[in-house]
């Protein structure tokens, strides 16, 4: 699986600080692991938001990754508050 990083989802994890970006990693390691076992989707988080496959999942308490999976790949859509995640997914 590779996994492809859109323009949005790069500015904004470089405005995230260093712990934060870690935080985002682990949470990258983390979708992979509970995409093979289901009953590990509410330990990140987890939950599909709409039936063309887009994901969101948790990273601790401030932040919110999207993403989705297009023919194998996994793609980084967006990471930001909850207020910026949601205005990205009323622009869809």
């Amino acid at each position: 699986m590779k996994i492809l990083l859109t323009e949005r989802f790069q500015k904004s994890v470089t405005k995230l600080d260093p712990t934060e970006r870690a935080r985002v990693f682990e949470t990258l390691l983390e979708i992979s692991k509970a995409m093979k076992n289901s009953h590990r989707y509410a330990g990140i988080g987890l939950r599909k938001l709409h039936r063309s496959g887009i994901y969101e999942a948790r990273i601790g308490l401030g932040l919110r990754l999207v993403f989705a999976f297009r023919d194998g790949d996994l793609i980084l859509a967006a990471v930001g508050s909850h207020d910026q995640i949601r205005k990205y997914l009323s622009e869809l």
